[in-house]
């Protein structure tokens, strides 16, 4: 009961007796009502009107009103229509009057109906949507990966909501996997382990019935085992060159294969001008294997041995770099999946940027201040005005989402040299209104910007603290070899602090320096090693 009332006090209006609700069922505040009467159509809402049902049951209980009337008044109110509420007003102060009610008090009951009732729900409704809200809610609790999986395949065409379920899988403890040839399904699917697994329907390119043929093949004939058994036994009329592609691109054959994904696509420089990819080789290779099955199925003499087709070998080329790999990644799933870009630069991120870009949509929260965020570049737009002068947007993304900022006049002339697809930015600004308007808004106004690469040399030292319990011999042997592992231009000091007799000893010399690589800040986060930079 308590629980459908709460859904129905959750929206405009109705939201304002929220505090008070909670409090009269938690024997804080003492249940009162305007007329005593009221009890009989109040007494299970702790006295506050929730539900349309209430309002017109009162209408008839105050000011007896007939059931058509009640019904109006629900109507009215639902609709904002201010005549018939004005008339209906009259009719129930007349009438609450003539019941011995006090004007005051009526008048007060009207005020409270007429604040909230356009929002109201009736009681019906808000008993589906808390049976929705109850079943759902006992899935997220108890089958946490399978409800998310659920929420994600239905939310498939649009990134920016599946990114933010990822952030929310990732504060649940679910890993989000990308897809793979041997495990994904069609749309997001959990897993043995409890992880979440991406479709091969999320790749672009990928269509419904190629999605079906691979998993049809594999449940009928178990996993592939390689490359090679996966082009040996695809239905190539239905999973055509492009598909292939971008599974190879998204990371989906990476568990079949024990080379960089990116060889995929490498012209062999052993076969000077060849210019044939070895996917277009393996593609080659399946087919003519598919080819000899049948012409041995159908030879006259029946059951002839096939013929030994060669293997194509792996094409000697370099690999791509992170970014190279990450970026056709996100070209064809819509987001950064096996890591982020901005790994590498996490230390920045996590203890010099004030906010995260999804923060900026609400401003008022940082109104007068200077803060700082970073991301990466993923477009870029030159434009030019009305008057003909020129100006910029661009859009960075981080880890939780992505914001595009414009910048005009002198500002874009001063940063336009930092605004290329790829780069990797730390922006600073002030959260000011803006110089324009009667009423302006609030803006986050450019004030600097810096590439991440030339923020991470500006960092001087970096400060670790350990309690002395966990400074052990073999902790300080692993702690030492990673500092020895990396060596670079940034102090390290230490304070060892002991909690039991409230000191703590400060630890440092200038032939302790080191690089803050991914590496040791990974081995930092992730033996929960409290460290602060400068």
């Amino acid at each position: 009961e308590d629980l459908i009332a709460m859904n129905a006090l959750y929206r405009p209006g109705p939201m304002d007796y929220i505090p008070q609700f909670i409090a009269r069922k938690q024997g804080r505040e003492p249940i009162t009502y305007d007329i005593l009467i009221m009890e009989k159509y109040l007494k299970d809402t702790y006295g506050i009107t929730v539900y349309q049902e209430q309002v017109m049951l009162l209408s008839r209980l105050l000011a007896g009103f007939t059931r058509g009337q009640s019904d109006a008044l629900r109507k009215a109110m639902g609709k904002k229509i201010i005549a018939i509420l004005d008339e209906l007003k009259v009719k129930f102060l007349e009438g609450g009057k003539k019941n011995g009610h006090d004007e005051k008090v009526l008048e007060k009951i009207w005020a409270d109906w007429e604040k909230f009732a356009s929002y109201a729900f009736n009681k019906s409704h808000a008993t589906c949507y808390s049976w929705v809200a109850y079943q759902t809610a006992y899935l997220k609790a108890n089958y946490p990966s399978e409800y998310m999986a659920a929420v994600l395949s239905r939310n498939l065409a649009d990134i920016k909501t599946i990114t933010q379920y990822m952030t929310e899988c990732k504060h649940m403890g679910i890993n989000v996997l990308g897809p793979d040839i041997n495990e994904s399904q069609q749309n997001f699917s959990s897993n043995k382990s409890g992880d979440i697994r991406f479709g091969l329907a999320a790749i672009k390119g990928v269509g419904e019935a190629a999605v079906r043929s691979i998993i049809e093949e594999r449940e009928k004939n178990g996993a592939f085992k390689n490359i090679y058994d996966f082009m040996e036994r695809v239905n190539f009329s239905v999973v055509n060159r492009k598909c292939m592609e971008n599974i190879a691109y998204s990371g989906g054959f990476d568990s079949i294969i024990d080379f960089h994904r990116s060889k995929f696509f490498a012209e062999d420089a052993r076969a000077a001008g060849s210019q044939v990819q070895f996917i277009e080789l393996l593609m080659r290779y399946g087919q003519r294997v598919q080819q000899e099955k049948v012409n041995a199925q159908q030879s006259l003499f029946g059951g002839g041995s096939m013929v030994d087709i060669q293997r194509p070998t792996l094409p000697v080329a370099d690999d791509w770099n992170q970014l190279q790999l990450l970026n056709k990644e996100r070209e064809v799933i819509g987001l950064y999946l096996s890591a982020h870009p901005l790994d590498e630069y996490k230390v920045i991120i996590d203890h010099m940027c004030k906010a995260q870009l999804t923060d900026l949509e609400d401003l008022e929260q940082f109104n007068g201040q200077e803060i700082a965020v970073s991301g990466v570049v993923t477009s870029v737009q030159s434009l030019t005005t009305k008057t003909g002068r020129p100006w910029g947007r661009f859009t960075l993304e981080d880890y939780n989402g992505t914001r595009e900022f414009a910048l005009f006049g002198k500002d874009y002339e001063k940063f336009r040299p930092q605004l290329y697809v790829n780069y990797f930015l730390f922006v600073k600004g002030k959260v000011q209104p803006r110089p324009y308007g009667d009423n302006p808004e609030l803006e986050f106004k450019i004030l600097s910007m810096q590439q991440l690469s030339e923020m991470r040399e500006t960092i001087k030292e970096v400060h670790v603290t350990l309690p002395i319990e966990e400074v052990t011999p073999a902790f300080v042997d692993e702690f030492s070899t990673h500092v020895r592992k990396s060596k670079g231009k940034t102090l390290l000091r230490l304070t060892v602090t002991d909690r039991s007799v409230g000191t703590s000893l400060n630890l440092y010399s200038k032939r302790y320096r080191v690089e803050l690589t991914q590496n040791f800040t990974d081995y930092l986060d992730q033996n929960e090693i409290k460290y602060s930079v400068s």
